[in-house]
Parts: structure tokens; C-alpha cells; sequence
């Protein structure tokens, strides 16, 4: 077995803090600013991201188009 099948990846889900616009992954605090993001439905932009390479993909891939990593 070789380590992409023991590994695959993930859609990352990415989504925009409020206070310095940055994309960060959908936490209680923002890697960029450091500020607070409390849990709650987000009506920014949501972006939808390969584990690995970090390309933008469809919510719904199965492989991502730039790395070929199968999403399981």
C-alpha cells in the first residue's frame, strides 16, 4: 500500500475572518490576526481547499485537478 492511499487528503475548508480578511481554516481563532471567531454561521466567502497543495477546488471533488490527490 503507498502512502497516498494510507494518507489521502482532505478538502480543507477555508473561510474569510472578519476582522483582517484573511482565509484561514474554519477555527475558533484566526492564524492571521490572532482575533476570536466565535461558532456561528459564516455568510462571508467560503473556499473550499486541497489538504495538500492548497488549490481551490469544487466542494464536491473527488481528486484535485493540480496534485491528483483522491479525497476520501
Amino acid at each position: 500500500m503507498s502512502d497516498e492511499e494510507e494518507n489521502p487528503g482532505y478538502i480543507d475548508i477555508l473561510i474569510e475572518c472578519h476582522f483582517c480578511g484573511g482565509l484561514v481554516p474554519d477555527d475558533f481563532e484566526c492564524i492571521k490576526c490572532g482575533a476570536e471567531m466565535l461558532e456561528e454561521d459564516h455568510d462571508g466567502i467560503v473556499i473550499y481547499a486541497c489538504s495538500v497543495c492548497r488549490k481551490h477546488i469544487d466542494e464536491d471533488a473527488l481528486v484535485c485537478p493540480r496534485c491528483r490527490t483522491r479525497f476520501g
